[in-house]
């Protein structure tokens, strides 16, 4: 098992994701497999496909409370995101299931863990966000991008997720989860109420 790395000191590779369930996971693994079969490339194991909200990066053992802290802030609320394409970004040869809507609820998720992070003090992405799993990494050629058939994905919450890096690949270790209604909301900004 590896330690705690708020008991070393060490540095911790963090990122805010959308975790999906088995049915969900498996759903992605096979289109994974679709994609791969047209383009190869590394797949993404089935357990540790994600859709991330913010990537944060290295931070100190220390920094970490406030991303818990951060997290405690947000509110969300359950929602249904709708992966229905397939598609690439050659420059770093991905391949990704993704949504042609990106739900209301999900873009107000991002837009507010947005918010808390940059009053935290943490950098944000400036791009406009667009909801997606990678499912390959390494492709060899470009996937022809289309429409797939739906996979509905009902998400509850969030999670704080550090990435572990291996021989093996990454492997991913759940800090902290949030299920939709337990944010505090406007009581973490200095509002009473």
């Amino acid at each position: 098992m590896k330690p705690d790395p708020a008991a070393t000191g060490k540095t911790s590779r963090v990122f805010f994701a959308l975790w999906p369930g088995a049915r969900v996971a498996r759903r992605l693994h096979e289109l994974g497999a679709e994609a791969h079969a047209e383009c190869a490339g590394r797949r993404t194991r089935c357990e540790t496909l994600h859709l991330t909200l913010a990537f944060i990066g290295d931070v100190s053992p220390q920094r970490l409370a406030d991303l818990i802290a951060v997290g405690n802030c947000v509110e969300a609320t359950p929602f249904t995101l709708r992966l229905d394409c397939l598609g690439g970004w050659r420059h770093n040869r991905i391949v990704w299931a993704g949504a042609q809507i990106c739900p209301a609820p999900l873009a107000g998720l991002v837009e507010r863990l947005n918010g808390a992070l940059e009053a935290a003090g943490f950098a944000v992405e400036r791009r406009p966000f667009a909801p997606h799993v990678t499912l390959l990494r390494k492709a060899h050629t470009q996937v022809s991008a289309r429409c797939v058939e739906p996979i509905d994905w009902r998400v509850g919450g969030f999670a704080l997720v550090e990435s572990l890096q291996t021989s093996a690949g990454a492997h991913y270790r759940t800090l902290r989860e949030w299920r939709a209604g337990e944010g505090e909301g406007d009581r973490c900004a200095g509002k009473s109420g």
